[in-house]
């Protein structure tokens, strides 16, 4: 006689999950790890860095240590504070001009989710420009919170009067890079 199997499901998980490990990095509770750059330093989770970045994971993993420093030489610290956000809250609110250190940062540090988002579409760009340069004016709203679910970016363009339009007036290759990066935001949520 096979007994009947019933599935025990917690409806919020995910959001539980980043609520209370945010909740631990704010307050600083059961951190293992501190992480320094450019003469400063935060302190983080490793399972939470190596979840979200195959650089960290291999680094804790050959280097076992109850409570390791980790000194990044060449990243800036406001980069590292916004690539240890983006692993807890899964978004990151930044100006253009922070992207392509950001995707430096991001690349070097093999975060997920990021580092995929340049070689999949911004290497797309038209040549000789870059995402950070030239009048794209490219910019996503603030969340109301950082865990808000029915937050959604809204992608501006400024013409050359200086007004605002929505994507329709975007090059094709911009397109491509809204689609990847909507699809990226949509899959950490």
């Amino acid at each position: 006689m096979t007994m009947q199997q019933f599935c025990l499901r917690w409806n919020n998980h995910q959001p539980n999950f980043i609520s209370v490990f945010s909740n631990l990095l704010n307050n600083e509770t059961l951190v293992d790890v501190t992480l320094a750059a450019e003469g400063r330093h935060l302190q983080a989770h490793k399972v939470v860095l190596s979840a979200c970045s195959t650089y960290f994971q291999s680094l804790f993993t050959v280097n076992p240590c109850q409570h390791p420093i980790v000194i990044l030489k060449d990243v800036k610290f406001s980069d590292l504070k916004i690539m240890v956000d983006f692993m807890y809250y899964g978004e990151v609110n930044i100006s253009q001009d922070q992207l392509p250190s950001i995707i430096k940062t991001a690349e070097s540090l093999k975060i997920k989710g990021l580092a995929e988002m340049h070689s999949a579409s911004l290497t797309k760009w038209p040549s000789g420009s870059e995402p950070g340069g030239g009048d794209r004016g490219e910019s996503c709203s603030p969340s109301p919170s950082p865990l808000s679910p029915s937050f959604r970016r809204k992608r501006l363009r400024k013409s050359s009067t200086g007004s605002t339009s929505g994507s329709g007036d975007k090059p094709e290759e911009m397109n491509e890079i809204t689609l990847v990066a909507t699809n990226i935001v949509n899959q950490n949520r």
